[in-house]
C-alpha cells in the first residue's frame, strides 16, 4: 500500500479541518421516537454547508429533507409549534412547515412566508462554538 507524502497529508488535513458534521434534535414531549432533528454537513472547507431536517415518528415514519444551504456561520433556526404534530421553522428569511404525522417538510414560497411567528416558540437550533444544540425556549 502506497503512503501519501507528508505535504499531501498536510493539505488534506487543512482541507478537512474546517469541515462540519453536526446534528441536534428536539424530542417532542420528551419522546425519542417522535422528534425533529436539524443536520449540517460540509464536506470541503470552502464549500457550502448542506442542511437537512429529519422528521421522525417511529415506527410510522422517518424522513430527511434537504433545505437551503447555509454559509459556514449558521443563522439560528427557530422552531414553533403550530398545532399538534405541525411545526414551523424559520432560518433567516426561509420558512419551513414540518409535519410529524406523516413526516413531511414543505418550504414556504416567498409570498406565503409568515410575517409573525405562527405559533408557540418551542426553541431553536443554534451553534455554540463548533457544536449544534437544540436550545429550549424559556
Amino acid at each position: 500500500m502506497k503512503k501519501l507524502p507528508v505535504p499531501a497529508m498536510l493539505v488534506l488535513t487543512l482541507l478537512l479541518a474546517g469541515c462540519e458534521n453536526n446534528a441536534a434534535s428536539y424530542q417532542i414531549d420528551g419522546n425519542k421516537d417522535h422528534s425533529i432533528s436539524f443536520v449540517r454537513e460540509q464536506s470541503l472547507v470552502f464549500g457550502p454547508v448542506s442542511q437537512r431536517f429529519v422528521v421522525s415518528r417511529a415506527p410510522v415514519c422517518q424522513r430527511r429533507f434537504t433545505v437551503e444551504d447555509s454559509p459556514v456561520e449558521m443563522a439560528k433556526v427557530s422552531l414553533y409549534e403550530v398545532a399538534p404534530m405541525l411545526y414551523a421553522a424559520q432560518q433567516g428569511k426561509n420558512w419551513y412547515a414540518l409535519g410529524t404525522e406523516a413526516c413531511q417538510v414543505q418550504t414556504f414560497k416567498a409570498e406565503d412566508r409568515p410575517e409573525a411567528p405562527p405559533g408557540r416558540l418551542v426553541g431553536s437550533f443554534e451553534k455554540q462554538g463548533s457544536e449544534l444544540h437544540f436550545v429550549p425556549a424559556p
